[in-house]
């Protein structure tokens, strides 16, 4: 299910209708790496996550080189063609002429895209709240952020209104199954409170005996930009995939 946010806009001939343009809420954004870790999640672990992403980047590099020589890459997402931009202008020993036209490529969608895109659904969403946020998190025995967990080991989250004050028993960090939505662990604010804990950090000790598996946060705060804590608790479910590795 995507988010949209919609948007007044005036369109041409509907000067006195309120019309409304949607615009998708990005969950994300993935790069190569990233690709490459969730497509060794969905195998089950069956390709290694580096060795994909070795082959990707060789093939990124191919269909780089290949659009460079004039061809067009057709794969099952789109297809990329080469483009030029602007207008022509025949002299070309002047810098001013040649700097009217720039390479580029264009993208149509591929069949695999266009089946999916006609599954999807659209949820309105409200807005911008003011509850949690997290914009990193990095396990600290592993040196990586956004990608790892490991068990017995720290990890430091940043964001905003991550602060445990208030009264309110539901607040706190849940560990869930990303397949699920289960809570496997959950840390309770006074457990939070009691380390180094603000407004854009907090710090937790994952449990040793976490399984492996696929895991994601969910924090839950009284926390606002004003000195005093809300009288309702906001609960935000973090989109990032966190792995924990078997040893």
């Amino acid at each position: 299910m995507w988010r949209v946010r919609v948007r007044r806009t005036n369109l041409p001939g509907q000067k006195d209708a309120m019309v409304y343009v949607p615009r998708v809420v990005l969950r994300g954004t993935l790069d190569v790496k990233g690709l490459a870790a969730w497509a060794s999640r969905r195998s089950r672990g069956h390709f290694d996550p580096a060795l994909l992403e070795l082959a990707a980047a060789y093939l990124m590099g191919a269909a780089r080189d290949a659009l460079v020589a004039g061809y067009a890459v057709d794969v099952p997402l789109g297809r990329l063609t080469p483009s030029v931009t602007g207008t022509w202008n025949p002299d070309r020993g002047n810098p001013a002429a040649r700097a009217q036209n720039q390479a580029t490529a264009s993208f149509a969608p591929g069949p695999l895209l266009r089946e999916a895109f006609r599954q999807a659904l659209f949820h309105e969403d409200g807005g911008l709240r003011q509850g949690p946020l997290l914009a990193d998190v990095f396990d600290m025995e592993s040196g990586t952020h956004n990608e790892r967990l490991t068990p017995g080991g720290y990890v430091a989250l940043r964001g905003r209104y991550l602060l445990m004050n208030g009264d309110l028993p539901e607040r706190g960090v849940e560990l869930l199954d990303d397949a699920t939505g289960r809570v496997v662990c959950r840390f309770t604010a006074d457990e939070i409170a009691s380390r180094q804990n603000t407004r854009s950090r907090i710090l937790l000790r994952l449990p040793e005996d976490l399984p492996a598996g696929a895991y994601r946060l969910a924090v839950t705060t009284q926390c606002t930009s004003n000195p005093r804590p809300l009288r309702l608790a906001n609960r935000m479910e973090d989109h990032r995939v966190l792995t924990v590795v078997a040893p």
